[in-house]
């Protein structure tokens, strides 16, 4: 049986990871499978909380240097040993009741990735579904590609998928790197398949609100892999 990794990039989520450890352990309680924790040195005492647990199945990570969400997946990938990678938010908009089906499929797909945008999934509240509906369609019209969630981020990935993946453009930013890797990955005709996704509720604290300069960002990737050349 293949091992599965979940990383977890973490930032001021004291009250939300350790629910979110022991849910992703009972989910992949019949498998072979580590969490890695890469936490932006949290001043809430993130890491400490999980380092307490003393728990040899989670392994965490304090980055102290050239922080942020993307290369905190990227570190993750590069330090974990699964054959199968889950990646995964820590606030619960991801649900870990997703994570057995996903490696289910990764015996067919080289990628799964969960959609808002299919049918049985859903974002709320309804302005930010139909935002990032438009958002979705604007990418797919630049680049070419068929994807219909480029952002949601929860992504289940062979190893052997990445091999030759430009990661230095990959992962930087913030959500913009699912769309830098979804591009990458349709480029090298990798087998994805999307699975309806509804965008769960965080238990404790507030997520990203800047949404503005998220915006502006994220036009600016898309502008940046339609001028690298569209997918055929």
């Amino acid at each position: 049986m293949k091992k599965v990794s979940v990383i977890i990039p973490t930032f001021n989520e004291r009250e939300n990871i350790v629910p979110l450890v022991r849910a992703v352990h009972g989910e992949l309680r019949d498998v072979p499978h580590e969490i890695l924790v890469v936490d932006d040195q949290s001043p809430d005492g993130t890491a400490q909380v999980v380092m307490d647990l003393k728990d040899p199945g989670v392994r965490v990570f304090v980055r102290d240097h050239d922080r942020g969400y993307a290369r905190s997946i990227r570190e993750g990938i590069e330090r974990s040993t699964g054959d199968l990678l889950i990646v995964m938010d820590s606030d619960f908009n991801h649900d870990p009741q997703c994570i057995p089906d996903m490696v289910r499929r990764l015996a067919d797909y080289d990628c799964v990735s969960g959609s808002r945008f299919l049918s049985g999934g859903k974002m709320t509240p309804a302005w930010r579904g139909v935002a990032s509906g438009i958002f979705n369609a604007f990418v797919r019209r630049m680049t070419g590609g068929k994807i219909t969630d480029n952002l949601f981020g929860l992504f289940g990935l062979r190893r052997t998928a990445l091999q030759g993946l430009p990661f230095d453009e990959i992962f930087q930013g913030f959500g913009d790197y699912g769309m830098r890797l979804l591009y990458y990955l349709q480029k090298n005709n990798a087998r994805i398949l999307e699975f309806p996704s509804v965008c769960g509720k965080r238990l404790a604290g507030r997520g990203n609100r800047n949404y503005f300069r998220t915006l502006i960002r994220y036009i600016q990737t898309v502008c940046a892999l339609a001028g690298a050349g569209r997918i055929q």
